[in-house]
């Protein structure tokens, strides 16, 4: 079965509708690109600033260790734009985001959780991830320091009782 990232190694793989202009970057200049995945330059089609966003499986991520997770989970990064508020990075991040998880569930129906793992000093991040849908989960600490774990699960997945009573016996 294919898997989300399988489907974004082509430039048609990952559909996000009119609504944003996709394109695949060879080569980003950042730490997280070091490992497998793809980096997307993302722009919405009314203008304005580009997003970086990188996409990992969780099994080649460090983030890894923070939780049990399936073997299709995906990690998002997000690098917004500059500090400028005008450019309203975290709120165009949002939007992205609403568009990004159900394009990654549809492409990889296995995927049971999308995370997020921002630096624990990112708060524009951290706040584009909480407007976009994710939950935050908690902290952890990385090779590379200390970031705030969020995550998105599929209705279907979500909506699944934790109770007790509930369990099967």
């Amino acid at each position: 079965m294919a898997t989300a990232l399988d489907a974004v190694a082509t430039p048609d793989g990952l559909r996000l509708g009119a609504r944003w202009a996709l394109r695949s970057v060879a080569d980003a200049p950042s730490e997280r690109s070091r490992r497998p995945g793809r980096t997307y330059v993302v722009r919405s089609a009314e203008g304005g600033p580009e997003l970086l966003v990188d996409l990992h499986r969780v099994p080649d991520h460090p983030v890894r260790a923070c939780y049990p997770f399936g073997a299709q989970d995906v990690v998002v990064g997000l690098v917004l734009p500059g500090p400028d508020p005008a450019e309203n990075g975290p709120g165009l991040a949002a939007r992205l985001l609403r568009d990004l998880v159900p394009a990654l569930f549809a492409l990889s129906p296995r995927c049971r959780r999308v995370v997020a793992a921002p630096d624990e000093d990112d708060t524009a991040t951290q706040l584009a991830l909480e407007a976009g849908g994710f939950r935050r989960i908690g902290e952890a600490d990385l090779p590379g320091g200390t970031v705030v774990l969020f995550a998105v699960e599929p209705p279907a997945v979500a909506g699944l009782s934790t109770a007790l009573d509930d369990m099967p016996h």
